[in-house]
């Protein structure tokens, strides 16, 4: 079938500050599903998906889903939906902190970005 490819780019420094390197690492799935918790754990806005050796397509990250940075946001004002709490009582830490709990427990329907209906 398909094969998601994930590629992460890491800036090292060696030799005290002086040497600076970016070392790229390329990770392989076989789930559309596994590719897009790795991404979004990682915080990598796409990764691509091979379908045959000529096509490749691009996937991005964050298109249905929020960063870290949105789901905070959302978390304090919509805390009945995120939480079922009727207050937030957790800081940023806390936060960051069930959004990478539902990632890892594979529970993305909460962060799923809502998409107003036209009428």
């Amino acid at each position: 079938m398909y094969t998601y490819k994930v590629k992460q780019t890491e800036n090292k420094t060696y030799f005290f500050n002086f040497i600076k390197k970016d070392v790229t690492k390329v990770y392989s799935f076989n789930t559309y599903n596994d590719a897009l918790i790795f991404a979004l754990s990682e915080e990598i806005e796409q990764f691509s998906c091979i379908v045959s050796d000529k096509v490749e397509t691009t996937r991005k990250t964050y298109k249905n889903y929020y960063t870290l940075k949105q789901f905070e946001k959302h978390c304090v004002n919509n805390s009945m939906h995120f939480l079922n709490t009727q207050k937030c009582r957790l800081d940023e830490k806390q936060i960051a902190n069930y959004y990478f709990y539902l990632i890892g427990s594979n529970k993305l329907e909460k962060l799923k970005k809502f998409k107003n209906a036209k009428k």
